[in-house]
């Protein structure tokens, strides 16, 4: 019974999820697994303890005979899933892998950005910048200045971007905004390195906001969030083919039913029968 009560909650997970409903049925299937789960070893632990052993169980064997029906149901969710995924959603594998990734991903946007992340990030966008600045030509007195804002333009760059990274609380050095906001630091710094340039020095400083335009637009492949991203990749499950995805899927109601097991033994371990008020009066009698 919980094997089927399981198998048919997988495939009503999978209908509604195809109806693109304004609700989501996830939250809905999970309580019906649950409720399925604790129904079915309910009433096989409860079955046992008062018809073959005299309403009297201890939490061990209550325990084991719980674990036989999740087992059972282990077994028969295993083989449903390989028929849904070679008949009912044949593209099931590559969608669960793919939600894999997209899990893993919003985990990792949470996080926040470490100083090592921050001192590579800086000493990648230098290099950018430095590359850019050789494709700009210019006379030798306005390359000198244009050197020299950039340097100060840098150190700017650099001193907040590092004390802002030891406020951890900061929101803006969490992973998924790390990189806009450090790309917006870095034009308020060419702006105020251009507005407090000399009169006669701002023809020679033209040059800088197409340095900085063409520097951003490849800061975005030194995303800490994408570099992170790419080092954890191997390491989030990814299924091969039907098979791997119906073991790993079972895998987690499996362990899912073990410890719903443990509170219903718990709940219908007795050490004794109960007496009822008639056998009280024949042995007072």
């Amino acid at each position: 019974m919980l094997g089927a009560g399981l198998s048919l909650i997988k495939l009503a997970t999978y209908y509604a999820g195809t109806l693109d409903a304004e609700y989501p049925f996830g939250p809905i299937s999970d309580f019906l697994m649950v409720a399925a789960f604790v129904a079915a070893i309910y009433m096989a632990i409860k079955e046992i303890r008062d018809k073959k052993q005299d309403g009297v169980i201890r939490f061990a064997p209550a325990f084991g005979y719980g674990i036989m029906v999740v087992f059972i149901a282990y077994a028969l969710m295993v083989c449903y899933l390989l028929c849904h995924y070679k008949f009912i959603e044949t593209d099931g594998v590559e969608k669960n892998n793919r939600r894999n990734m997209e899990l893993a991903y919003q985990r990792l946007q949470k996080e926040q950005v470490t100083d090592t992340e921050v001192s590579q990030y800086y000493e990648s966008v230098a290099a950018i910048i430095r590359e850019e600045r050789k494709s700009i030509e210019t006379d030798t007195v306005c390359a000198a200045k244009l050197d020299s804002a950039l340097q100060i333009l840098m150190t700017a760059y650099e001193r907040q971007l590092v004390e802002k990274s030891h406020a951890a609380d900061d929101p803006a050095y969490r992973l998924d905004s790390f990189q806009t906001k450090s790309t917006e630091l870095l034009y308020r710094c060419t702006g105020a390195v251009l507005a407090n340039a000399n009169e006669s020095d701002r023809e020679c400083l033209a040059n800088l906001p197409a340095i900085i335009d063409a520097s951003s637009c490849k800061m975005r492949a030194e995303d800490p969030l994408n570099i992170r991203f790419e080092a954890v990749k191997p390491s989030i499950p990814q299924s091969d083919s039907p098979v791997m995805a119906a073991f790993a899927y079972s895998l987690s109601i499996l362990l899912y039913g073990l410890l719903l097991n443990i509170f219903v033994a718990l709940f219908l371990y007795r050490n004794e029968k109960r007496k009822c008020s008639l056998d009280t009066d024949e042995t007072e009698n």
